[in-house]
């Protein structure tokens, strides 16, 4: 299975967020591909474009109202797919943190894992060391996200509004 988008919605809602997550790739022109992980409330998605531009678009589409969801509460980007294996993701997330995290900027890492036995400071542990940027837990310029399920885990490096969260959109009222 590769994914390049993680989304979260209610549990049993999954079927309406796969319909809502359909309508939004008619809306951009983009063929949507969804998938069910094992995890109440929770889908991957493939898109064939930019995943990043693919969350942008989505916030764009919700704050000028010309798309409002109901079901589907956040869309975490996702750039490259590799085995869950701790060497392997620490390997992945040093590579692609020193070559898409600028020198001056700073950034954090984030782990979302489940259904491994691992924790998640294990990763962050190996990684942080390796890579040679400046942290910073507050506001950082980019964040290391980390997406783990129990055979893929997901891996971007982006900003931290790349992911679209329902909650944190403004609707632009129409008066």
């Amino acid at each position: 299975m590769s994914f390049n988008l993680v989304v979260s919605t209610g549990r049993g809602v999954e079927g309406k967020c796969i319909a809502e997550l359909k309508r939004v790739g008619e809306l951009l022109s983009v063929n949507v591909r969804t998938f069910f992980t094992g995890f109440d409330g929770l889908l991957t998605g493939k898109v064939d474009m930019d995943p990043v531009g693919f969350s942008n678009s989505l916030r764009e589409l919700v704050t000028s109202n010309a798309f409002v969801p109901r079901f589907i509460l956040k869309v975490v980007p996702i750039q490259e797919v590799v085995r869950t294996d701790v060497n392997e993701i620490v390997n992945k997330a040093v590579q692609m943190g020193n070559s898409m995290i600028a020198e001056g900027e700073t950034y954090k890492i984030e782990v979302r894992r489940r259904g491994v036995l691992f924790d998640r400071m294990t990763i962050i542990d190996k990684a942080a060391p390796q890579i040679m940027r400046k942290v910073k837990l507050e506001n950082p310029d980019k964040v290391i996200q980390i997406e783990v399920f129990p055979s893929k885990t997901g891996i971007a490096v982006i900003r931290e509004d790349d992911v679209f969260s329902l909650l944190k959109v403004t609707v632009s009222s129409q008066r």
